[in-house]
Formats: C-alpha cells, structure tokens, sequence
C-alpha cells in the first residue's frame, strides 16, 4: 500500500500551520468589512432616529404606550367606573378574569335575544321582553345609560405592559351593544320610538368611550358597535312615520360625532404601540443597524398614516394607497414588519368610511321622513329635500357625491356606492342577484313606506 496517499497527523499539522495564517487574514479582512458598514449604519440611522424620536416628543407625540395612556380624570367624570360595575371585569392581568354576564343572562338567553334581532317574531318578542324585565338586567342597563353620559373613560389598563396590556373590557362593549338593540328594538314595537332614539344614543355615546382607547382594538369595537346601532336604527326608522320633532335631537347628536378626530387619536396611540413592540422584537436591538432602520421606516409609513387619518375618505385613501405602494417599493431588507402590518391600517379606512356612510345616510333618513310627515309624500330629489332644510346634506364619503336616492313603491332607497364605487342598484350584500361581500356591496337605507 502507497503511505503518500494516506497523509499522517504531522503533515496535517504542518499544512494548519501554513494554512492558518491566509485563513486568519481573510476572517480579519472580511470583519473588517462588516464591521465598517455595520458601524457607519448604525451610527447614521441611530442618529438619524434620535432625531427623529426627539421631534415627535417636542410635538407631545408619546412614544410608548405607557404614554399614549389616557390621563387620570376625577372618579365622577370617568364612565369606567359605571361600565366596571355592569362589566365585572378585573386588573391587572394576572387577576384576568372575563367578567361576569350582563344581566346575568345564560349563554341560551343571550341566544334568545339574537334571534328576536334577526327575526322578530311575536313568539320571541315574549321572551325577549320577559328577559330584559328582570331587575338585574333592567338595573345594568340604568347603569351603562348612566354611564355612557359621562364625558371621559378611563379604565385601570396597565400600559406600562405595552404591547401585553390586557383589554377584557371592549369584548362587553359589544355584548352591550347587542342587549341594547334588543331594547331599542322591543320599545320600536310598542311605539315608543323617542325613547328607542335615546337608547340608540347611549349605544353611540359608548362607542365614543370605546374608541378614546388608543389602540387600534378601541377603534375596531367602536365600529363594531356603531355598526351594530346603524343596523338597528334602519330598522326602526324605515317602517315608521317620524314628526320633526321627534328626529330633530337625534340628527344633531349625529351631526356633531367626529369620526376622523377619535380615529386620528387612535393611530397615535398604535404607532406608540408599534415603538414598543419593536422595542422587544430583539434582545438587544439597539446593536443592530437593520433595527434602527426598521424603527425609521416605521415612523416614516406611520407619518403618513396620521395625517391621512384626519382627512375625509377621499383624501385619506389616495394617500394610504401612496404610502402603502412607496413602502412595498423598498428594497426587501427594510420595513419588514412594517410591510406586514401595512394592510392593517389600510383597511381600517374602509372600516370607519362604512361608519362614516351610515351615520350620513341615518341622517338624510330622518330628514326625508319629517319631509313626509309634514307634505305626506317623499321629495322627488335629493335636491328638493334640501331646499327644505337649514342644514347641508351629506354626501356619500366614498363617491364625493350625493347618495343615490330612489323613491320605490310609496317608501324610497337610499344609498353608498361603497368602497368599490360601483353602483349595484342598491342590492344590499349576500344578497341575490349579486350576492356580494360586505366590502364590496353598496351601504342600503330601504324605507317601504
């Protein structure tokens, strides 16, 4: 056998040992051409974040939760305190539990009352109005009234957990919501329709308190349950003749809600929840360039995200769907998270133009019934109602426009084009012929009579 062909330990050694030093200088070269980059990045995007973060704090802009916090307010100005009653929910975390039942009403109950919504038939109208006569559900509901006229809401949140803060409250927002419209819509049956008008304002107003969470959760159940009292109030209003008198209130409580300013408020409160959970997406993220980038581009998106926030749908979306193509635009390595979290935000403009539409649309729907108590018939136009009326008409926050009026069968359609802005004929969605999605369908007022 040929031994040259099996090297021995020893010139294996010997060949290390030449070999070592080419090995060694090339890992120090190639260091050092990591290290320069790494350290010019760093320093150039740490302080060019600095700058950034210290310009938003001279602005008041927080940058942490914890910040972005509501401030305390006096116990008898702080609607949480009520809710906390109805609600029964407990901080901090770690005491987490789901609270207790409004009305102390049983999972089959609350099931009893989400029938009678979809279908009111006399049968569960019995039950339903059995249900909420009972003293505890009929004192949780004197309660959230109460409650919802406060002028602030401050729940004990633990901010200082950032992006772990807990918010078991804003599930019962909902689930007040629902027994709520089951009020207003028993009171609607036995003629009581100023008072179904005043429940539908508590339902808002508590929407309103929802949404002073700065979070994007706050603003999602405050859609939620506007969604919720807009459903409830077509079915109200449309079946029914209403004097002036009788809708006049409630149009101007629904003239003065502020969607955009609520909303804006919420978005500073997200970015502040962002900076925090970028904060603790690396152990120790302050070393790494690609993080401070990652921070900036964050902040830059999110620039754009505010102030679109504040304007009408029109003007916002233009300017989400700039900003959204300007980040996808990025080479691959910057804004990674922030091109996920992107579509999030750009769809919740979708979300409060459907809000916004509704309340617009509840509006004209009361002034068109006062037109008909007083004239006994319909306006012909839009245009005809407006001579009418010390006040301007909404437009249609999708289209910039009118909403698409249609007198039918001694009643009328009244509707959105939607965030599509193609006009369906005012289908409502999942509806045939078209059966089409919620984003897509228009947003349809139908009063028969």
């Amino acid at each position: 056998m040929n031994r040259e062909r099996f090297p021995t330990f020893r010139r294996i050694g010997r060949w290390c040992v030449r070999v070592a030093p080419r090995v060694g200088f090339g890992l120090l070269v190639l260091f050092v051409l990591v290290a320069i980059p790494w350290t010019y990045f760093n320093i150039k995007w740490g302080q060019e974040l600095e700058s950034k973060l210290a310009e938003l704090k001279a602005q008041g802009m927080p940058l942490t939760l914890a910040e972005a916090a509501p401030k305390p307010v006096p116990d008898e100005q702080n609607a949480a305190i009520l809710y906390q009653k109805v609600f029964g929910v407990r901080w901090p975390p770690d005491d987490y539990s789901p609270g207790r039942e409004i009305g102390g009403l049983s999972k089959d109950e609350r099931r009893v009352l989400d029938d009678y919504r979809e279908e009111p038939t006399a049968e569960l109208a019995r039950q339903a109005r059995e249900l909420l006569s009972r003293p505890q559900i009929q004192d949780d509901l004197r309660i959230l009234r109460l409650a919802s006229q406060r002028p602030h809401c401050v729940f004990p949140i633990n901010w200082e957990d950032g992006a772990g803060a807990l918010f078991p409250h804003l599930a019962k927002f909902r689930e007040a919501g629902r027994i709520i419209a089951t009020k207003v819509l028993l009171l609607a049956d036995e003629g009581r329709i100023e008072e179904a008008l005043d429940w539908c304002a508590v339902s808002l107003r508590m929407s309103e308190h929802a949404a002073t969470e700065p979070t994007l959760i706050g603003q999602l159940v405050a859609i939620a349950l506007q969604a919720i009292t807009f459903d409830t109030l077509e079915q109200i209003l449309c079946p029914r003749q209403l004097s002036p008198d009788l809708v006049g209130e409630f149009e101007g409580y629904l003239s003065r809600i502020d969607l955009c300013k609520v909303f804006t408020a919420g978005m500073i409160g997200e970015r502040a929840l962002g900076l925090d959970s970028l904060e603790t997406a690396l152990r120790n993220p302050k070393t790494w360039p690609l993080w401070k980038l990652e921070k900036l581009t964050y902040l830059d998106y999110f620039a754009k995200v505010i102030e679109a926030s504040n304007l009408p749908y029109l003007d916002a979306l233009p300017q989400l769907e700039a900003a959204a193509e300007d980040l996808h635009e990025l080479p691959f390595y910057q804004g990674i998270l922030t091109k996920i979290l992107a579509p999030v935000f750009s769809r919740l403009i979708y979300k409060r133009g459907q809000a916004e539409a509704n309340i617009a649309l509840c509006r004209v729907v009361l002034a068109l019934k006062a037109y008909k108590y007083e004239r006994s018939a319909y306006p012909g136009s839009l245009a005809q109602l407006q001579e009418t009326l010390d006040w301007e008409l909404p437009e249609d926050p999708f289209s910039g426009k009118d909403f698409v009026y249609q007198r039918q069968e001694g009643g009328f359609i009244l509707y959105s084009l939607g965030p599509d802005l193609e006009d369906d004929g005012g289908v409502p969605p999942e509806q045939p012929p078209q059966n089409l999605s919620w984003d897509d369908a228009d947003i349809v007022w139908a009063c028969r009579r």
